[in-house]
C-alpha cells in the first residue's frame, strides 16, 4: 500500500467514524459499525487505530483542525483590522460553535468534558498558538502595550474562550452575539492595553 493510499484509508475511516457518531451517537457506535461504514475489514481498521478511544481522539483532532480553519475564516471576514474586532469575532465564533454542535446526536456532554479535561494542556496551548499571531501583530502596530507577553496573554484569552464553550454565563446570554461581543470588548482586550491612569 502506498503512503498516499494509506493516508486516504485513514481519512476514510475517520470520515466513517464521524458518520457513525452522528447517526448512532458516540457511546453506541462500535468498531464494527465504523469498519462497515468505511467499507474496510476490522483488521484494516486495527492497522490504523488501536481501539475506539484512538479513533475518537483522531476525530477530535480532525474536528479541532477544521474548527480553527473555520474560526480563522470568520476572523478574517468579520473581525476587521483591529485586535479587538478579531478577538470579539473569535469569542462569538466559539459561543456559536457550542450552540451548533450541542444538539448533535454524537455530542456527549460527559465525553466532551472528559476530553477537554484529559487533553486540557494540549488544547490550551493549541488555542493560544492560534491566537498568538493576531496579538503579536497588534503589539507591532501599537494597539497593545509593547511589553505585553504574547504567550501568557494568549493563554489567558484562550482560557476565556474555553470557559465560553464549556460554561454558560449567569450574567449574560452567551447565545446573544452582541452580549458576547460586549463582554469581550469591555473586559478582555482591556487587559492588553496600557493602563492610561499611569500615563503622565
Amino acid at each position: 500500500m502506498t503512503q498516499a493510499t494509506a493516508a486516504d484509508t485513514r481519512e476514510m475511516i475517520i470520515s466513517a467514524a464521524f458518520a457513525c457518531f452522528r447517526t448512532r451517537g458516540l457511546a453506541k457506535t462500535t468498531i464494527v459499525d465504523i469498519a462497515r461504514t468505511a467499507d474496510v475489514s476490522r483488521s484494516t481498521f486495527y492497522e490504523y487505530f488501536r481501539d475506539k478511544e484512538t479513533i475518537v481522539e483522531a476525530c477530535a483532532e480532525a474536528a479541532s483542525q477544521r474548527f480553527y480553519r473555520n474560526m480563522a475564516t470568520a476572523i478574517d471576514r468579520h473581525g476587521g483590522s483591529t485586535l479587538e474586532g478579531r478577538l470579539v469575532r473569535a469569542a462569538v465564533f466559539v459561543a456559536q460553535a457550542r450552540r451548533v454542535v450541542e444538539p448533535e446526536v454524537y455530542f456527549d456532554h460527559e465525553e466532551v468534558n472528559l476530553m477537554l479535561t484529559k487533553n486540557a494542556a494540549a488544547l490550551l496551548r493549541e488555542c493560544a498558538e492560534f491566537l498568538a499571531p493576531y496579538v503579536a501583530a497588534a503589539r507591532v502596530t501599537g494597539e497593545v502595550r509593547n511589553d505585553l507577553d504574547v504567550p501568557t496573554a494568549t493563554e489567558w484569552f484562550a482560557r476565556m474562550l474555553f470557559s465560553l464553550f464549556t460554561t454558560p454565563s449567569p450574567y449574560f446570554d452567551s447565545h446573544d452575539e452582541e452580549a458576547v461581543a460586549d463582554f469581550v470588548r469591555r473586559y478582555a482586550v482591556a487587559g492588553f492595553v496600557e493602563n492610561r491612569s499611569k500615563r503622565s
